[in-house]
């Protein structure tokens, strides 16, 4: 068996744990492995589609800008969301699933099955970066004219995918590594807003940028210096990678015992609400959530509106993770007494109480009125949220969000009570925002009452 058909069966097996509710202990639907074929060619034109709108809509900003690099940040974005959040799904289902061991069984040398299982990893994301490597020099010439530029273009892609595949190669590593996951989230995401968000300010701050940005974001100096760097940075970016994967290679899971949970039935929710507490600190996915009041308070310093919607985007976003928590235990909350409902209402519970405490740090900023406006709408948006990852893993459909397109329709599901009640606020009434949040609320709750036992 060849490396390529072994990578191959290793993406497709682990599409199947992803797109099937196997990997929570729960039976798949008959027909779930004759759609593997077809989700695999999906998710592959998936990315292809997004990097092609992302790398198109970075070049056309240089148009406005005249500075290619610096328009790319917007396709950066992509790359690192697009990677952090599916790479980090597919670690985890690769490694809770022990996929690795069971290949093991196998006639094959443990180092071809490594090797295999990290290009089905990568399978995820390859042919995105495929179109945006040749799309970005090509569009990025035929706009400025600028062979410097499009070299330019090119160093920074490649440096932000390397980087961002390294990292999260290198955080998927430590998903069961206790708070270190969450501690990891923190330092990362805080070096991405160096490397992203002053940058992409100085940008229409400046006409001419300083030189102490020349460190941070080289791709934006078009000069021997600026290109030097870049190279450097570059090479370095790729250096990192390979040699996270070389220890990738030799990566195997040792946490392979069993957590005892004392479930008392008397007052089930708070022993929940234990558990998925110390799942946070495990399931880096989830984990983003105890990181969202840091960069509320970040934010609030520049720009406290977008603050409140930045905080409430990337709860809802989470919440689609908080299902990872139960890993296996589906089954056992099925059995119990309102196991199910309690586990959602904890998640639910864990949810507000980090929203409220951004409500407070936006007090300090004189803006906990609107926080707090919101608030109705955000319950609802992630009620719907937990209640569609609820309800696909017990049918057998998983977590269903391996390519980008599939994420985006999910983001637009659960943010469309959030959207509307935002644009009532500002363009209409605040009355009327609430009225509509209120109304969806209950009409969520009511469905839920009756499908959530």
């Amino acid at each position: 068996m060849s490396n390529v058909k072994i990578h191959d069966v290793v993406y497709k097996q682990i599409i199947y744990l992803m797109y099937t509710s196997r990997s929570f202990g729960l039976s798949p639907k008959p027909d779930a492995i004759s759609k593997i074929k077809r989700n695999a060619v999906t998710i592959k034109i998936s990315n292809i589609i997004a990097y092609t709108i992302a790398t198109v809509v970075s070049a056309s900003i240089s148009i406005i800008n005249k500075d290619a690099p610096f328009s790319f940040i917007f396709l950066d974005l992509i790359i690192l969301a697009n990677i952090f959040t599916t790479g980090l799904n597919v670690i985890f289902f690769v490694t809770n699933y022990d996929l690795k061991t069971f290949l093991l069984s196998l006639p094959l040398t443990e180092r071809d099955i490594n090797i295999a299982v990290l290009r089905g990893i990568f399978e995820f994301f390859y042919y995105g970066f495929l179109a945006s490597i040749v799309i970005a020099p090509i569009s990025t010439y035929i706009i400025t004219l600028s062979v410097l530029q499009a070299l330019m273009a090119e160093l920074e892609i490649v440096f932000f995918f390397s980087l961002s595949f390294a990292l999260v190669i290198l955080l998927g590593k430590r998903i069961r590594l206790g708070i270190t996951s969450a501690l990891f989230r923190v330092g990362t995401s805080l070096i991405w807003i160096i490397f992203i968000i002053l940058p992409y300010g100085f940008t229409f701050r400046y006409l001419i940028l300083p030189p102490y940005i020349l460190l941070i974001f080289p791709f934006g100096f078009l000069n021997v210096e600026g290109l030097l760097l870049s190279l450097l940075y570059t090479g370095l970016s790729i250096v990192f990678a390979y040699n996270q994967a070389l220890k990738f290679l030799s990566f195997r899971v040792t946490s392979h015992y069993s957590t005892k949970y004392s479930i008392k039935l008397q007052s089930p929710l708070i022993t929940y609400l234990h558990k998925d507490i110390k799942g946070l600190l495990r399931v880096p996915q989830a984990s983003f959530l105890l990181t969202i009041p840091v960069f509320a308070f970040i934010f609030s310093f520049f720009v406290p509106i977008y603050a409140i919607f930045y905080t409430i985007f990337m709860i809802t976003t989470s919440s689609i993770m908080l299902i990872l928590l139960e890993a296996s235990g589906i089954q056992l909350l099925l059995s119990l007494p309102s196991g199910l409902r309690s586990s959602y209402i904890s998640k639910l519970l864990i949810i507000l109480i980090i929203y409220l405490i951004d409500v407070l740090i936006f007090s300090f900023f004189n803006h906990a009125y609107l926080s707090l406006i919101m608030l109705p709408s955000l319950i609802a948006s992630v009620e719907l949220s937990l209640f569609i990852s609820y309800n696909n893993v017990i049918k057998g459909k998983g977590i269903r969000i391996a390519d980008p397109l599939s994420l985006l329709i999910r983001e637009i599901e659960i943010n469309s009570i959030i959207g509307v009640a935002a644009l009532l606020v500002f363009f209409a009434n605040v009355y009327y925002s609430l009225i509509f949040s209120i109304i969806s609320l209950i009409i969520i709750n009511i469905v839920i009452y009756k499908k959530v036992k």
